[in-house]
């Protein structure tokens, strides 16, 4: 994941992770490089170092995204895709998307260093 890490972070200074659970090692790494983070989830998760907040991105409090330029998952349920698109579209934001190996996914594919994903930019996950 470190290709991941090193793309978000050389282009994006805020970022939401939808749907940690238990694999907080991206979201603890992108803080360490400087971004501002946090983490949502249905259920109460808690990481020295990373604020999570309880969040459905179904039905997102948008308030809390204020200012992300970013919204990234890995290996969501492909049913979270068009719901973190439509909050994108509402914050003017990005999304970037690490699916399941066998995941095809309508973004940009990225191939960088050992990462593969998609990326959707401002507008075009319209």
């Amino acid at each position: 994941m470190n290709g991941l890490v090193d793309y978000i972070a050389a282009r994006y200074k805020s970022a939401a992770e939808i749907g940690i659970g238990h694999f907080p090692d991206v979201a603890l790494s992108l803080t360490k490089k400087g971004l501002r983070i946090f983490a949502t989830d249905i259920y109460p998760f808690a990481y020295d170092g990373l604020r999570v907040i309880v969040d459905d991105i179904t039905k997102p409090d948008t308030a809390l995204y204020k200012g992300i330029d970013l919204i990234y998952s890995l290996r969501p349920p492909m049913e979270f895709l068009p719901y973190m698109k439509r909050l994108a579209a509402i914050l003017s934001a990005d999304v970037v998307v690490k699916p399941l190996s066998s995941d095809y996914l309508d973004g940009k594919l990225i191939a960088h260093r050992n990462s593969r994903f998609y990326v959707w930019t401002n507008g075009s996950y319209k």
